[in-house]
């Protein structure tokens, strides 16, 4: 077996691989966004009244508010102009937090895996042609 046998096989082992793990990274990115939806940056105003805290914001060409909890009026850092994020599908759920970056991380990594069996791909036919 000469030198370039060797690397295509190792370069169609490891394009394989890379194709499987991208695919199913971005397989678990969609199931997610399908679970989940899509959130979206707004601007929400944290009221407080005798009752208690209310934030309200302004999404998908409407007002919408809820009560805050004790524990969610606590992290609240500018009351006047709070970042916040609503549900594109649902604009009446609100998150006063950033959502979480699994979803970013699964689909930064289902591209790297992706680019990674492109370019075993091309070393491949690289060796075949030259071997």
């Amino acid at each position: 077996m000469s030198a370039w046998e060797t690397i295509g096989a190792i370069a169609e082992v490891i394009g394989w691989i890379g194709l499987g793990f991208g695919l199913l990274s971005l397989g678990l990115v969609l199931l997610i966004r399908i679970a989940d939806g899509r959130w979206l940056p707004t601007e929400a105003l944290v009221v407080d009244e005798p009752e208690g805290s209310v934030v309200r914001w302004f999404a998908e060409g409407e007002f919408h508010s809820r009560r805050l909890s004790v524990d969610e009026r606590h992290h609240v850092a500018n009351p006047e102009a709070e970042p916040a994020f609503y549900r594109e599908r649902e604009p009446e759920h609100l998150r006063l937090h950033e959502p979480p970056a699994g979803r970013r991380v699964l689909r930064l990594l289902g591209v790297v895996f992706l680019a990674l069996a492109v370019v075993a791909g091309v070393i491949g036919v690289v060796a075949m042609l030259v071997g």
